[in-house]
């Protein structure tokens, strides 16, 4: 549900409307301690997801003052699941934990399967509505029961001595609800699993059910391919409910949504918005959205299953951001993979070999081992991630701290075993003669490629690295001008990680305890990418009856998906594949525009080509010249793509944000 507090300081609401946005109106009622901080805005969760540290799910948030909390289930066994944490944060970066903030014992109806908590605020008190018992039938005791505290972080005691909602009505198992209060003050809860869902509206003292109009109080609003976990939003007068499909167990766990004039409905499936990601995570699902107050920033907070992971329970804690087309429609999320490590830790980070690893003043770092009693032929340690990326664009910042030993990225790696440093895959590191990209086999490593680079060693250099098939190339500080770029194809596909080694000094001195090398700013995700115009928000490169255009209207998403593969006509730059035609590609023809199919002319691979450069108007950001007619580059004018000559005046109209 959306938790937004009503008052607000006057800097950031007029922040929020010279963006463009009116600050979101909160229900009656739900105005808690005013919230002055300044607002996170975040693309992804950037230090990290998990989150935290331990297995949790059923994620709801809420913003009370300055700070947002977080409320899950612990994933746990069923016997197990007996308590509840909460975590909070003002920044949505560093978060606090709070532990049992609910507790079984303070609930005398309830044994067991605590879930599902939704957090609300309401005339000077704190709600926690939550499952229990996951009943099976009318006959048992359990059901929807609700919390109260004069605190965010508890204790939270049983309301009323009995479940709220303890039967089946209309197929709907009372588990996974949700609390809405809208503008007008009236407070609706949406729950339901077995395939149903209900809504029902609650008294203004948030403990008791009223009545629609028509006399009944379970109002079935089951929408299309439901499952469980109901999640009601407003945003711009439109309701927004978003559901579970699938089996929470199984990869195909996923978050569809329905729009609505209406808090009751009727609710239409409109899309999926949230799926499993190979590369990233399986079983991402039952999840809630959260609205920076006063502004039109929004993130999905949801749980996942990390690739190795096999246990149902074995559940983590992510956010992304989530983004609206103009139409009100939401963009399906990608699960982004971003560590900048200013929350100090390295959830989800798997180490190996003689290395220490420390997340510390937002970088990490390693050092050799504390523990190391005798001198070997090297020391270091591998840190990997629970990814499996095929094409990929991964980069991080690195700083060489030894310089008679390496460090750098590794990827589409296969983890060792538990204690050894030796994978098989990718590695481009750094040593103090420069660059090296080559490939490993436990142990044993076979350089690729080499290249000569001035200060490799002690100074902060970006990499980043593009493989992409067999086509293999890396960067170096310049991020539009590969320093290597070749061809293997021994690995497809495997984890993303950072490393470091060097020859072994004598246990007990200075230099056997010198840092190795540090990390920062870990950013990996595939080659498909989404193109806004600098100068355009939320318009964004895309094709419709093949001519390229830049527009709002992204039905279907697909064809504004493109993914940057080597160049057709040099590989050393880049190329622009449609997602939702394979085959084709943007080219440039008589100075326009088009997504056509690929032909093996050679006049057609060059209008295909185009090198990507940093942004014409901002340099942090992109631009694309065109190779077969240098001096032009990719630009839009009155809603169409041409490849033309710029004027300093119209460069942000050639200048393109990457998503």
């Amino acid at each position: 549900m959306v938790r937004i507090i009503r008052k607000l300081s006057v800097a950031l609401a007029s922040a929020a409307l010279l963006l463009g946005f009116a600050p979101s109106p909160a229900g009656a009622g739900q105005q808690g301690p005013v919230r002055t901080a300044a607002p996170p805005v975040h693309s992804t969760s950037e230090a990290g997801n998990p989150l935290v540290e331990g297995w949790y799910a059923d994620p709801d948030v809420a913003v009370y003052g300055d700070r947002f909390w977080i409320y899950p289930t612990t994933s746990r066994s069923y016997g197990e699941q007996t308590f509840m944490d909460a975590f909070s944060s003002t920044d949505m970066v560093h978060w606090t934990k709070h532990p049992k903030v609910l507790d079984i014992a303070d609930v005398p109806w309830a044994k067991y399967a605590l879930w599902a908590p939704a957090p609300v605020y309401r005339d000077g008190k704190y709600y926690l509505y939550f499952a229990a018992n996951d009943i099976q039938s009318d006959s048992e005791v359990g059901g929807i029961g609700v919390a109260v505290s004069d605190r965010p972080e508890g204790p939270y005691k049983d309301a009323i001595g009995a479940p709220l909602i303890d039967r089946f009505h209309n197929g709907a198992q009372p588990i996974d609800q949700d609390v809405f209060i809208d503008d007008d003050g009236q407070a609706y809860m949406y729950y339901g699993g077995w395939g149903h869902a209900n809504v029902v509206k609650l008294n203004p003292d948030m403990t008791g059910l009223g009545t629609f109009p028509d006399g009944t109080v379970h109002k079935e609003i089951t929408p299309e391919n439901y499952t469980e976990g109901s999640f009601m939003f407003k945003r711009g007068g439109t309701y927004y409910m978003m559901w579970s499909e699938g089996g929470w167990t199984g990869p195909d766990y996923s978050v569809s949504y329905a729009m609505s004039d209406s808090p009751t409905g009727p609710f239409e499936k409109i899309d999926r918005v949230l799926a499993q990601d190979p590369a990233v995570a399986r079983g991402s699902g039952h999840n809630s959205v959260v609205n920076v107050p006063g502004t039109d920033v929004w993130y999905i907070v949801y749980h996942r299953r990390p690739l190795s992971e096999t246990d149902g329970n074995h559940r983590a804690l992510a956010y992304d951001r989530m983004y609206f087309n103009e139409d009100g429609t939401i963009r399906p999320v990608t699960m982004k993979v971003q560590d900048n490590f200013e929350d100090g830790n390295a959830v989800g980070w798997r180490t190996y070999g003689g290395g220490d690893w420390t997340a510390a003043h937002g970088t990490y770092s390693v050092t050799p081992a504390a523990s190391a009693t005798s001198v070997t032929s090297a020391s270091g340690g591998l840190a990997l991630q629970d990814t499996d990326f095929s094409d990929l664009v991964y980069e991080a910042d690195m700083t060489l701290r030894d310089g008679r030993g390496e460090a750098g990225l590794a990827f589409r790696a296969t983890p060792p075993e538990a204690g050894e440093e030796g994978f098989h895959g990718y590695y481009a590191a750094l040593t103090a003669k420069g660059l090296v990209l080559g490939k490993a086999a436990g142990g044993e490593r076979t350089p690729l490629a080499t290249a000569r680079l001035t200060g490799a060693s002690g100074g902060t250099h970006r990499l980043r690295i593009e493989a992409i098939g067999s086509s293999l190339k890396v960067y170096v500080d310049d991020l539009a001008k590969p320093r290597i770029s070749t061809t293997d194809s021994t690995y497809a596909s495997g984890s993303n990680g950072v490393h470091a080694t060097r020859p072994s000094s004598k246990p007990g001195s200075a230099a056997a305890r010198k840092p190795l090398a540090s990390f920062d700013d870990v950013a990996i995700r595939s080659d498909v990418f989404s193109f806004e115009a600098a100068d355009a928000p939320n318009r964004f490169i895309r094709h419709a009856w093949s001519r390229g255009r830049v527009d709002p209207d992204v039905t279907p998403y697909a064809d504004m998906r493109w993914k940057v593969v080597p160049g057709l006509a040099d590989p050393s730059a880049v190329s622009l594949e449609s997602v939702n035609f394979p085959g084709h590609f943007l080219r440039q023809r008589d100075g326009e525009v088009w997504s056509e199919a690929r032909t093996d002319d050679a006049g057609f691979l060059a209008d295909a080509t185009w090198r990507r450069v940093p942004g014409l108007s901002d340099r942090s950001l992109t631009s694309f010249e065109s190779f077969s007619s240098p001096g032009r580059y990719l630009r839009h004018r009155d809603a169409l793509l041409y490849a033309e000559r710029v004027a300093p005046g119209k460069r942000a109209g050639a200048t393109f944000r990457e998503w």
